[in-house]
């Protein structure tokens, strides 16, 4: 049961409601498939790291005979089918459908390309409905929404968990919001995140390979086991990149400048699922990575989002 609080904005419907929310991307390292049952019971276990760029969702509210639901993305307009689920749920859950709904997300990272933007999207999309509506709702519940419509549409299985708990993390416990576990890899916050962008990579048709997925869960286990001995930032960057060789994820071109990389003396590895590299190193050694990577392609420098969703 939903409360939703007597206000002015409740009472005088000509008047409008909005709300606001923000979430970190996050590049998942390794990860591995797990849970049955529900779509609450089902995630992946595995690690990566939030970083401060991320989604802001700002949803616009007015009553309306004839609603119309409008979503946008970087100013343009798009089906989105992930955010078109998570709101028919939320609609559904409380049932407020007498009005017309704009949303729009500014997403400040590549979309497709293994930065869980649509894990972002969901989240903030979440909590900025929960705002603009005042409704008494715990986040875990704006939570456990976004989680379900990511299982759901196959456009992630961890990343909302790993987004909740900011940092870097290490889902240890299977399951959505209230159900998994996640804990931290303590790190140094003069560490940034440097990315080598290419284009993108399917989330949706990644999950649903039969056999990559088999190679995954094979390696997932093995990588999860070797962290959780030597919970560092540089063992995740080596497992990781041992994980990608491993299931084959990645394509010539990636392992290339990986292997490039380490001739160099830097861990890279490649965002799951996405046409990119990222490597996790310190502030001062920022600009000779950099030079190395952009002869490639478009870099793009951030810092770790030590937390998560606002």
């Amino acid at each position: 049961t939903y409360t939703f609080l007597d206000t002015k904005y409740t009472r005088l419907f000509y008047k409008s409601m909005e709300g606001k929310a923000w979430a970190p991307c996050h590049i998942t390292g390794f990860f591995y498939p797990c849970g049955n049952g529900t779509l609450l019971d089902r995630g992946s276990l595995g690690a990566g790291v939030n970083i401060i760029k991320g989604v802001t969702t700002k949803v616009h509210i007015h009553n309306s005979k004839n609603p119309i639901n409008e979503i946008y993305i970087n100013r343009t307009l798009t089906d989105a089918s992930v955010s078109k689920g998570l709101l028919e749920k939320f609609l559904e859950l409380t049932g407020r459908d007498k009005y017309s709904i704009k949303i729009e997300h500014e997403v400040d990272m590549p979309m497709g390309s293994g930065f869980g933007t649509s894990g972002s999207g969901v989240l903030s999309l979440s909590l900025a409905l929960k705002r603009a509506f005042n409704i008494k709702m715990d986040n875990i519940e704006c939570y456990r929404m976004a989680h379900i419509t990511e299982v759901e549409t196959k456009t992630g299985l961890g990343t909302v968990m790993g987004e909740i708990q900011g940092g870097l993390e290490i889902r240890v416990g299977c399951g959505g919001p209230g159900i998994g576990k996640v804990e931290n890899i303590p790190y140094d916050k003069k560490l940034k995140v440097i990315i080598l962008h290419f284009g993108e990579y399917s989330t949706q048709k990644a999950l649903s390979d039969k056999t990559l997925i088999d190679n995954i869960i094979k390696y997932g286990k093995s990588s999860m086991n070797h962290l959780l001995k030597y919970p560092t930032v540089e063992n995740l960057m080596e497992i990781s990149r041992w994980f990608v060789k491993k299931t084959e994820v990645a394509d010539k071109k990636i392992i290339n400048i990986i292997n490039l990389m380490d001739s160099k003396g830097f861990l890279c590895s490649m965002p799951l699922f996405g046409e990119s590299l990222f490597c996790i190193i310190h502030t001062n050694e920022i600009e000779k990575v950099n030079n190395y990577l952009k002869e490639y392609g478009e870099t793009i420098i951030t810092d770790i989002s030590a937390e998560g969703p606002e």
